[in-house]
């Protein structure tokens, strides 16, 4: 049995091919940067995937600072909860120009039940996900600021750019206020610490605002500044 892949637009030709045997309703939405898809605490019976363009996830904090969860690009499902009766807990706001295919509810899971290939493919997606969420939390809770935004940019580079140079080019202009809602730190640090990485011939900033990655800045992250200083306060 070979799995439904959900990267990139595989999911989408898989599902537009099989349209007619799923009997399946299929919405394309299209969607301008800086437009919400829902917001938190909507509830929505679909289910959508992102064709084209990126889409950040966004709560709040009761002093109303945002916080960025994730910010998701072509082949990402969104609003998996849906799954089951709740609201959302996160917003949905394009970075980009944005297109998605609206997937009813009822619809998906009457043929993930009907579809060993796409159920399995689904498994996988989900799991790809939650791993995902515990390494943002890991990264939150035992690496310094400076690191937290190196393994940021290196996911959003894998994200949105394509693997063919030493340079990834993230084409969604984030601004250093949203790299301090997914950091958890100010915007005068994470100016700060991409001077740095630019420096170190890591980071380049383009005229347009946008950021080139250097596939290099692994290496920095594979630095353990915190084993680092555990091994000083050892020796003390």
């Amino acid at each position: 049995m070979q799995c439904v892949q959900f990267g990139k637009s595989a999911l989408y030709l898989h599902l537009l091919k099989n349209r007619d045997n799923y009997k399946i309703s299929l919405t394309q939405i299209n969607l301008g940067r800086g437009y919400n898809l829902y917001t938190c605490g909507e509830t929505i019976d679909d289910l959508f995937l992102i064709i084209h363009g990126g889409i950040k996830l966004t709560t709040s904090a009761h002093s109303g600072k945002e916080c960025i969860l994730d910010i998701c690009r072509r082949g990402d499902v969104l609003g998996a909860l849906s799954l089951l009766p709740s609201e959302h807990e996160e917003s949905a706001t394009a970075v980009l120009d944005t297109r998605l295919l609206r997937i009813n509810r009822r619809d998906f899971v009457r043929i993930l039940r009907s579809d060993p290939d796409l159920f399995q493919g689904w498994s996988q997606h989900l799991a790809q996900r939650i791993r995902k969420r515990e390494s943002t939390i890991k990264h939150l809770v035992t690496m310094k600021c400076e690191y937290r935004l190196a393994a940021i940019l290196l996911h959003l580079s894998d994200r949105f750019a394509e693997k063919s140079s030493q340079w990834q080019h993230i084409d969604a202009r984030i601004t250093h206020d949203e790299l301090a809602a997914m950091v958890g730190t100010t915007r005068s640090r994470i100016g700060f610490f991409l001077k740095n990485f630019n420096g170190r011939g890591l980071v380049r900033r383009l005229p347009d605002g946008t950021l080139l990655i250097n596939s290099a800045l692994s290496d920095f992250l594979a630095t353990d500044p915190n084993e680092e200083e555990q091994v000083l306060e050892h020796s003390a």
